[in-house]
């Protein structure tokens, strides 16, 4: 029987509302940019009530998203988006129990798989509440939320990368995806990172259309993060009969101890040598 669902389309999925999401806030403030309520032949300066100095002509995602006409968007695209990422943690740590992905091989990457997960939970309500809480009215509340948003899921993603890379040394002949997996993880923390710093640094020199322009680089490159989900799951593909699954197999064989046969049980690892 065909079946319609993949778990690779999670992500996809989520990729593509946030995509779409930012899309529209930029594409409102594009096509249906504020004017002056005394004048409308002129632009509001500042577009937006949320942004404080009349020099500030590039708004930032939340600016637009503050506005009672986006903020429904703003918000089911945030939620939409938070829950099936989370649904990417759940189902990844779901087919590795399986045998559906490749299995963990100690207790190290089994706790620090559960630490991305609650690391992601505090991200996912970051990005939630940020969208409810707006700029306008709950200034500091979404300011916290922000940052609970960005350190959440960079420290998930720092946990992933630990998990994936212990992993991809072990079953490196095997699974070459988790070492992509990992590094990939590796390249958004370095992105994220070094475009904090630029952040910062252009929002301490007081110059809020470079920072607005660094938080929409941010925002589209968290949507390539949660993309690289995808190729984590397409090793589920081939596994969906039980006889082709990963994870601890038992072999009985027959050994001699001290001149008697006795049974033994070697556990092997499918993919990894025994060792």
């Amino acid at each position: 029987m065909w079946q319609v669902f993949s778990y690779w389309m999670i992500p996809t999925a989520s990729a593509i509302i946030w995509f779409t999401t930012l899309n529209a806030l930029l594409g409102a403030f594009i096509v249906f940019p504020p004017h002056d309520p005394l004048n409308s032949t002129l632009p509001a300066r500042p577009p937006y009530p949320s942004m404080s100095s009349q020099f500030h002509s590039v708004p930032y995602v939340s600016d637009i998203g503050a506005t009672k006409e986006m903020q429904p968007i703003f918000v089911i695209g945030c939620v939409l988006t938070t829950f099936l990422l989370a649904g990417c943690f759940v189902a990844e740590r779901a087919l590795r129990h399986k045998g559906r992905l490749a299995r963990n091989t100690d207790n190290t990457e089994r706790v620090v798989a559960y630490l991305s997960i609650v690391s992601a939970v505090v991200g996912s309500m970051g990005l939630t509440f940020l969208s409810i809480f707006d700029v306008f009215r709950y200034r500091t509340i979404h300011n916290t939320m922000v940052g609970l948003f960005i350190s959440g899921y960079a420290i998930s993603a720092f946990f992933q990368f630990l998990e994936h890379y212990r992993m991809g040394c072990k079953y490196r002949n095997t699974h070459a995806n988790l070492m992509v997996s990992a590094y990939t993880k590796l390249v958004f923390i370095a992105l994220e990172g070094i475009l904090g710093i630029a952040y910062w640094y252009v929002v301490i020199a007081k110059n809020w259309d470079a920072g607005a322009a660094i938080e929409w680089a941010v925002s589209y490159v968290f949507c390539f993060y949660i993309l690289s989900y995808l190729f984590d799951f397409l090793p589920a593909l081939t596994t969906k009969e039980k006889d082709c699954r990963f994870g601890v197999y038992t072999e009985e064989c027959m050994v001699q101890v001290n001149g008697r046969r006795k049974q033994a049980v070697v556990q092997e690892f499918r993919g990894v040598a025994p060792g």
